[in-house]
């Protein structure tokens, strides 16, 4: 048993990026290891030890008021064989005498002054990070090729899904597409109802669910769209029981440094729910072995490609098609595969 604390930004139980955190640390302690995250929030009802640690409410000193409150209990936090630190909050290495590896889910995301801000303290982190992780390879080579790092480590843990969770359902005889996340409009989230006018122009009867939460999300309920459903964002387990429901995820996330290293949590969980999945082509969306189910255009391109696509899918073919999108899950994105990948990580540092 090898005893890991993991010291996170994230705020359990409700930023929508801690499902990372979560999946990985129950998934070790299923190995047999025991684990306490330090971070705010709350993280009821899972297998690991929760540490909560108050964070400031004013943004650009959220990571600071972490960082001074796990200062308080290092020697609490040393007692463990190995530490995992969030990029954010990875100055504490310098005051840590125990072995490290540097989590990095991603660089600063979007634009904006707290971006630019964040950016020194992200090429810090790796400059010091003896052992690191990322989210992709194209993540990877983006540390490698902006940052000065000596890290001897650099391990891709990519994001998996519950297959458990997320799985197929009964399915309706209309067609029902899908976008869930961030209604935020970087995304190209009002472009997606526009997928319900070219449809039924060309005849194609279908619906269109958007489940989210963000600055798009009164405009979108406003509107009076025949077929189109929108929600704000929904628990996991409701989300999960939609989904299977559904046959066609979307993926409207533009070319972009934030997407293009991003592990797609996204497509994942379409592919366990049984979807096939129509978006944008670029190296975020991408994934080895879709050929058929997963479907890429140009970003002008993506309505009125997709609609031509699903008006020449037959019924039987698409139920074809959505199998293999679960096989894909099963065999290759399941949680469990991710916790193998960190766990031999930390195994090897120990051992080194």
């Amino acid at each position: 048993m090898v005893k890991i604390a993991w010291l996170s930004s994230r705020v359990l139980g409700s930023d929508l990026c801690s499902t990372t955190q979560i999946n990985l640390a129950n998934g070790l302690v299923l190995k047999g290891h025991e684990v306490t995250i330090y971070s705010p929030g709350k993280a009821d009802g899972n297998s690991f030890y929760h540490e909560e640690i108050p964070r400031s409410q004013i943004k650009g000193l959220q990571a600071f008021s972490i960082r001074r409150s796990l200062k308080s209990k290092i020697k609490e936090i040393e007692s463990a064989d190995i530490i995992l630190i969030d990029w954010p909050l990875a100055s504490l290495i310098k005051i840590i005498t125990g072995k490290t590896i540097l989590i990095d889910r991603g660089p600063p995301a979007y634009r904006g002054v707290f971006a630019r801000m964040q950016w020194p303290y992200w090429r810090k982190a790796w400059n010091i990070a003896k052992y690191g992780t990322t989210v992709s390879e194209a993540h990877k080579k983006f540390v490698m090729g902006n940052t000065n790092t000596n890290a001897s480590e650099i391990t891709v843990i990519q994001a998996g899904v519950d297959c458990e969770l997320f799985r197929p359902r009964e399915k309706s005889t209309k067609l029902n597409l899908v976008y869930h996340g961030s209604l935020d409009k970087n995304r190209s989230i009002m472009s997606l109802p526009s997928l319900l006018t070219e449809a039924k122009i060309t005849g194609l009867d279908i619906q269109l669910h958007i489940h989210g939460q963000g600055d798009c999300l009164d405009k979108l309920t406003s509107l009076n769209i025949d077929g189109l459903e929108v929600t704000s964002r929904l628990e996991q387990k409701d989300l999960a029981n939609r989904l299977g429901s559904y046959d066609v995820g979307i993926l409207p996330m533009p070319e972009h440094r934030v997407w293009n290293l991003a592990s797609p949590l996204k497509l994942s969980e379409y592919l366990a729910s049984g979807l096939i999945v129509t978006g944008v082509d670029h190296s975020g969306h991408r994934m080895n072995n879709t050929d058929g189910f997963v479907k890429l255009f140009e970003e002008d391109d993506l309505i009125t490609s997709t609609v031509n696509w699903l008006k020449e899918l037959e019924t039987s073919k698409l139920r074809e098609l959505q199998a293999h999108a679960r096989k894909k899950a099963e065999e290759d994105i399941d949680w469990a595969m991710s916790v193998d990948v960190l766990e031999n990580m930390i195994s090897s540092i120990i051992e080194d």
